[in-house]
């Protein structure tokens, strides 16, 4: 085993991570974590010459992830404002409705 491989498989977690959070797969994130957590465990203090390139990725994935999960945010508060919105239009509709006399035909 290459000592870079290690830091090749911590860029390839957070490519994954990206990958996941961009199809909405959540509940998939957790046995990610726990596998990025035991890696991370495992990696010597000061990285080899050669995880470089491997750790630029992997800071460059990262970077990815936060803005991902910035966009999936701002989607959700978009959507929560149009809930808002549309649940005060029909409060509205339905407070005409409600106030409206009932009429009542017989023959």
């Amino acid at each position: 085993m290459s000592p870079s491989q290690p830091y090749e498989a911590l860029a390839r977690s957070l490519e994954r991570e990206l990958e996941l959070i961009g199809e909405g797969a959540l509940d998939e994130l957790g046995a990610l974590y726990g596998e990025r957590t035991a890696l991370l465990s495992s990696l010597p203090a000061v990285p080899p010459a050669d995880a470089g390139p491997a750790l630029q990725r992997a800071a460059l994935m990262n970077k990815r992830v936060e803005m991902e999960i910035m966009r999936r945010r701002e989607a959700l508060v978009l959507e929560g404002a149009n809930v808002e919105r549309v649940e005060r239009t029909a409060r509205g509709y339905a407070a005409t409705v409600e106030s409206r006399p009932q009429l009542q035909a017989t023959a």
